[in-house]
């Protein structure tokens, strides 16, 4: 498969996402930092239901801070870590 084909299929994941109503993967895997993903290249997902992830953000953020990473991805990471603590749902350990 070309990269063309595979920037096409991404369009593809994007747009059914959105239909189904997956807003937030879907803008993730359109400009987040899903949208650079190679193919098979291996990625770390949080989800907001899982106790750690506050932490686990909070600790990629000093980690980053350290190695000069621009500040608007660490803005970003904050504003990930509010939006999982202000989520309604249900939380527990990873299984």
């Amino acid at each position: 498969m070309s990269q063309t084909e595979g920037r096409e299929v991404k369009g593809q994941c994007v747009r059914l996402l959105r239909e189904a109503g997956f807003a937030l993967l879907a803008n993730e895997l359109e400009f987040g930092s899903l949208a650079g993903l190679s193919k098979d290249e291996p990625f770390f997902l949080l989800c907001g239901r899982d106790r750690l992830a506050p932490t686990a953000i909070k600790a990629w953020i000093e980690a980053a801070r350290m190695s000069n990473v621009p500040d608007h991805k660490l803005e970003s990471a904050h504003a990930t870590i509010e939006a999982i603590v202000g989520w309604p749902g249900d939380r527990h350990y990873p299984d």
